[in-house]
């Protein structure tokens, strides 16, 4: 028997859901015997007096089952928080394998830039985006790393590293559920960067002076408390200290907040990062860049984990002492902040230069592991073959990824230097955008080194730059047509740096007149071939394929079609050789009652 992603997913959420709802139970019964624990530890002190001698022997029963049941109530929360995170990491796939994604995980709007070459008009970034398909990502690194990817082209050598890596453990779910139950994507995203940042900065609490002042105050504070205590000094030499250490304090304090400006960012960025790189730790990979990331993460003496923990240790430790009003007036008495901000302060000159190459694996750990998924989940998508010289872009059966199988149509198609153009005619609603949005993302997948949704793709190193979605602005004073203009000088500028360029052009020039838009068009599409690019153009214009003509074995025609059947306007969204024979906007009209 064949085991599809479907049936894997279907299995161990199903296996996963029975064991959450068991570790539910456990979880309650170990509330029960925590509160039956407390009950007799508590019982025996209305019964016997104080001091008598069974009273600490008829608690310790109670204080062994409080106790137990408190560790065993731990274990339990923990085992359960990771059955759940597996049920919705596998209802995450099974909604993508079934078409239900939109919406789910995150969007990374924040990387949308109208100024992109593409990612609007491809829909790189955003809700029902190539980005929120494929991210499983927990940190912002891992967020960043695969944005960067979708963004821009990568070098073969680089493309083959990530294809050999995502073959590695494309197959190893246990890895990849292990990975996914270590968050929740769908939490709100963190809104700082400062982990890559704070650890990094010059020091400022420096020297050995302050250090060794806090402590003599701390023991000093100490012997004040046991002297008012024991021996009834009273509390003047308590006081004496406090302001000795409020002058220490305040003197210290601009350094301090300095140190600790960012630490409840850090801290919450650390929470999603440690359990990631302690995963990665406990890794053996065969391929390359999967062995490189190992390498980076393992190139400082003891664990990288061991040392962010220790960092959040202190952390949590600094928000403990200094939120807690109870606990506030004694850690002031003995220096506790000042002694955790020195060991802070010692972490990040000892190993805040790591940091950064921390982040760095862990988020190529988080990008390759959010491509395998996607590769595991289709199978039958092949990854691209890269041609290293030329401009070559040969597609067979390429397709849409983002759009549902059962509505998915793929086309064969062709660009290099004969023909570099292929001009896209047909009507309103018969595939044009649709076909060059495919063009666009299977590119940015193939370069990103994903594998494609198509039967068979070679692709050379292609810089992808589009016109789409112009539209007017109000507040800029700029018409859909002045945009637009705009948007083409931006292409060809980008056409001039090192890579070839792709260049989708939706309706181009739609805001003109005809004569203005056929002499135009051929401008610009003859300056973008001049400059080694390829490219699509979509036109319902059938004037313009009459550029063609002019261009010779450097461009061709290509259509799509659309039947009346019926009464209603039909689409095949095939792609064919030629010119559409006709358009369909009078017959939309007569459709809609208008007499023409």
């Amino acid at each position: 028997m064949i085991i599809t992603p479907e049936s894997e997913y279907e299995q161990r959420l199903q296996a996963r859901a029975v064991a959450a709802t068991e570790l539910e139970q456990r979880e309650s019964r170990a509330g029960r015997c925590r509160l039956v624990g407390f009950f007799l530890l508590i019982v025996p002190a209305f019964i016997f007096p104080l001091f008598d001698p069974w009273l600490p022997v008829s608690m310790a029963p109670g204080a062994i089952l409080f106790i137990t049941a408190i560790f065993w109530h731990r274990k339990v929360v923990r085992a359960r928080a990771n059955a759940s995170n597996a049920v919705r990491y596998f209802t995450h796939g099974l909604d993508r394998l079934h078409d239900r994604w939109v919406g789910k995980g995150p969007a990374g709007e924040r990387f949308s830039d109208p100024l992109h070459p593409y990612s609007g008009d491809l829909d790189v970034f955003g809700r029902g985006s190539l980005f929120q398909y494929l991210c499983e990502a927990h940190t912002p690194n891992g967020h960043d790393t695969l944005a960067a990817w979708l963004s821009a082209p990568s070098a073969p050598e680089s493309v083959h590293a990530r294809q050999t890596a995502i073959t590695e453990i494309r197959a190893s779910v246990d890895l990849r559920e292990a990975f996914g139950t270590l968050g929740n994507p769908d939490r709100p995203g963190l809104k700082t960067r400062a982990l890559l940042g704070w650890p990094s900065e010059p020091p400022v609490l420096t020297g050995q002076r302050g250090p060794l002042l806090a402590i003599v105050l701390g023991i000093l504070g100490l012997a004040s408390i046991v002297a008012w205590a024991g021996f009834g000094t009273g509390p003047s030499p308590l006081l004496l200290v406090a302001i000795v250490e409020v002058v220490f304090v305040t003197r210290q304090w601009q350094l301090i907040r300095e140190v600790m400006r960012d630490s409840q960012a850090v801290l919450a960025e650390l929470q999603a990062f440690l359990p990631v790189l302690r995963l990665v730790e406990s890794q053996r990979f065969e391929s390359p860049l999967l062995k490189s990331i190992l390498e980076r993460v393992n190139a400082a003496d003891g664990r990288p984990s061991s040392r962010i923990a220790s960092l959040a240790s202190l952390l949590d430790a600094w928000d403990s002492a200094m939120r807690n009003q109870f606990v506030l007036p004694f850690a002031f008495v003995f220096m506790v902040p000042m002694h955790l901000v020195y060991a802070i302060e010692r972490w990040r000159i000892r190993d805040g230069q790591r940091v950064r190459d921390w982040l760095d694996a862990v988020g190529t750990f988080e990008a390759i592991c959010s491509l395998s998924a996607f590769a595991y989940e289709h199978p039958d998508y092949p990854f691209p073959e890269l041609v290293v010289d030329g401009r070559v872009l040969e597609a067979e059966n390429l397709a849409h990824p983002l759009l549902p199988a059962s509505r998915r149509i793929g086309n064969d198609l062709s660009i290099s230097n004969s023909p570099a153009l292929l001009l896209v005619s047909g009507s309103n609603m018969s595939g044009k955008s649709t076909l060059m949005r495919a063009v666009g993302l299977n590119v940015v997948l193939a370069l990103a080194g994903a594998p494609v949704c198509a039967r068979k793709l070679r692709v050379s190193t292609l810089a992808v730059a589009s016109a789409m979605r112009q539209a007017d602005s109000l507040h800029e004073g700029v018409s859909a047509f002045y945009a637009e203009i705009r948007r083409l000088q931006a292409i060809r500028e980008w056409s001039k740096g090192p890579v070839p360029v792709l260049f989708l052009l939706d309706e181009i020039l739609r805001g003109t007149n005809s004569h203005d838009r056929r002499v135009g068009a051929e401008a610009v599409i003859r300056v973008l071939l001049e400059s080694s690019g390829i490219g699509m153009v979509s036109t319902h214009d059938l004037t313009l394929a009459e550029i063609v003509e002019q261009l010779g074995q450097t461009a061709a025609n290509v259509h799509f079609e659309d039947q009346l059947v019926d009464g209603q306007i039909r689409f095949d969204y095939r792609l064919r050789n030629g010119v559409v024979p006709r358009g369909n906007g009078l017959v939309l009209l007569r459709l809609l009652g208008f007499e023409v």
